[in-house]
């Protein structure tokens, strides 16, 4: 009896042997993949990289380790071999600093002593100038200097009890000039024949401290016959105890002209104790800001007894002016029996 045969193999299609070969190389892939993994897993990547810039601002990655890697040929031919040394493995140059060890500029002369700083002030126009504020001792003393005290502007003052000189004739030509007649010694006690008992008190202006007191002088103001003439008038209340020692009365300019201030101050008991005439005002031109004003200052002596203010102007003012202005544009300001002012306790 004959053996049987084997069977024999099926045949293998095109596709079949395609699909073998992909197999295959999946696999060939997935042992490198976890080949390279287990390699790169060692100590030398456990810190992970860092990016620095070097010398030329190119970015490079350096391992945990601290070390820069060779940069590759292709690199260096590009750069030339002169840039060799640039590019080469070079240990990280930005070390780690905190309070106790961070580098003082001026410890490295990196501090500058020439810096230019600028002050900004405004003038009297209303112009902003920027002027370079000066280094040392000496050029500070060049720039700031001391402010100057503010004194009482000049006028022309009497008081009470103030007697005439010796010799002064009470019927001569001077005593008409200076309201000094029979009877009375000073031009003050012939002013106070009408003042300022039966002045009227009931619109009176409390004068206070840190606050500017407008003073409306116009048509519908109180008028009073005074000794030296009717006038419009303001009367004021001053605080018992300032701690300002100077009141600034400003006279706004309007039309060309101004209010000229004559001040007589009063006790208690309304009887004056000072008169304050002839006064030497400021002029300030008109900017953007503010108007244009007439200026002065004078002495507060509330130790005398004074407690009132009155602000009045002579028919004598009137009939003058004051020239303002600078040398070549000078203007004649007129003095008007209407006009605004404000008041203010200063230093």
């Amino acid at each position: 009896m004959s053996k049987p045969k084997p069977p024999s193999p099926l045949p293998t299609s095109p596709s079949a042997a395609v699909s073998d070969r992909l197999v295959s190389a999946l696999l060939v892939l997935v042992v490198l993949v976890t080949a390279g993994c287990a390699s790169g897993s060692g100590d030398e990547s456990t810190g992970g990289m860092r990016a620095w810039v070097d010398e030329r601002g190119q970015v490079r990655y350096t391992p945990a380790s601290g070390e820069a890697p060779e940069t590759s040929g292709e690199s260096t031919g590009k750069t030339g071999s002169g840039e060799a040394d640039v590019t080469r493995t070079v240990e990280s140059s930005h070390p780690e600093f905190n309070l106790e060890q961070y580098p003082d500029a001026g410890d490295q002369d990196n501090s500058r002593e020439t810096e230019e700083l600028f002050y900004s002030w405004r003038d009297a126009q209303g112009r902003v100038h920027n002027t370079p504020y000066l280094y040392g001792e000496e050029a500070l003393g060049r720039v700031m200097h001391e402010p100057e005290p503010v004194r009482a502007s000049e006028a022309r003052v009497t008081t009470s009890g103030a007697t005439a000189a010796p010799g002064f004739r009470k019927d001569s030509e001077a005593a008409a000039i200076l309201g000094v007649g029979e009877g009375s010694e000073t031009r003050l006690d012939a002013f106070a024949q009408q003042c300022c008992g039966a002045l009227p008190r009931l619109d009176y202006l409390q004068l206070e401290p840190e606050r500017t007191l407008p003073v409306d002088l116009g048509e519908a103001a109180d008028v009073y016959r005074f000794a030296t003439g009717t006038s419009r008038f303001a009367l004021v209340r001053l605080p018992p105890e300032p701690e300002q020692s100077l009141l600034r009365i400003r006279s706004f300019i309007r039309d060309g002209g101004f209010f000229l201030p004559n001040a007589v101050f009063l006790d208690g008991g309304f009887r004056p104790v000072r008169m304050v005439t002839d006064i030497v005002m400021e002029y300030s031109p008109e900017t953007w800001r503010r108007y244009g004003h007439m200026e002065a200052r004078l002495a507060l002596k509330p130790d005398s007894g004074e407690r009132w203010l009155v602000v009045f102007t002579r028919p004598e003012d009137l009939e003058s002016g004051t020239m303002v202005g600078e040398e070549g544009r000078r203007r004649r300001l007129t003095h008007e029996p209407v006009g605004s002012l404000s008041l203010r306790l200063v230093d």
